[in-house]
C-alpha cells in the first residue's frame, strides 16, 4: 500500500524543484529538503519517510566535494536503501564529477536520473528556473 504518493528528497534543489511542481500539479507532493544538505547529512535524516512512496526525486551532491566520489556514492547508497519507493528519479548536480557518481547509483538501483546540466545556471549549483524541471516531472506519471 502507498502511502505517500510523491517526495522530493534532498538539498536545495528538490525544494526548489518540489515548490514549482506543487505550484502546477493536481496533487501536492512531500517536501523534506535542506538548502546547504550534503549527502551525508541527507542520508543520515530521521525525518526520512518509512512509509511506501510512490515515486521519490531525489538530489544529492550538489553540495559535496567532487574530490571524495567514493563518499558520496556510499551515502548515496545508504539513501536509497533506506527509501521504500515504487519509482526513483534522480536529479544530477551540475558538477560532472558528482553527477557520474549520483549516476552510477542510480542505475545500479534501476532508478532514472535527469540531468540539470541540460539546464540553465548562475551559480553552477541551481536551475535558473525550477519551473522547466517542474514541467519534465508532470510530464511523467509520478
Amino acid at each position: 500500500m502507498i502511502a505517500i504518493a510523491c517526495l522530493f528528497l534532498g538539498d536545495s534543489i528538490p525544494q526548489g524543484v518540489g515548490a514549482a511542481y506543487n505550484a502546477i500539479a493536481d496533487a501536492p507532493c512531500r517536501v523534506v529538503a535542506r538548502q546547504g544538505a550534503g549527502s551525508r547529512e541527507i542520508s543520515r535524516w530521521p525525518s526520512v519517510p518509512a512509509d511506501q512512496i510512490g515515486t521519490t526525486v531525489l538530489s544529492v551532491g550538489s553540495n559535496d566535494d567532487p574530490r571524495f566520489p567514493g563518499q558520496l556514492v556510499a551515502n548515496a547508497i545508504a539513501l536509497r536503501s533506506r527509501i521504500r519507493t515504487r519509482r526513483a528519479i534522480w536529479l544530477l548536480p551540475y558538477d560532472r564529477a558528482n553527477a557520474e557518481a549520483v549516476r552510477g547509483v542510480a542505475a545500479s538501483f534501476g532508478d532514472d536520473a535527469i540531468d540539470l546540466a541540460h539546464q540553465p545556471t548562475r551559480d553552477r549549483l541551481h536551475p535558473r528556473s525550477y519551473g522547466p524541471i517542474a514541467r519534465a516531472l508532470r510530464a511523467l506519471p509520478l
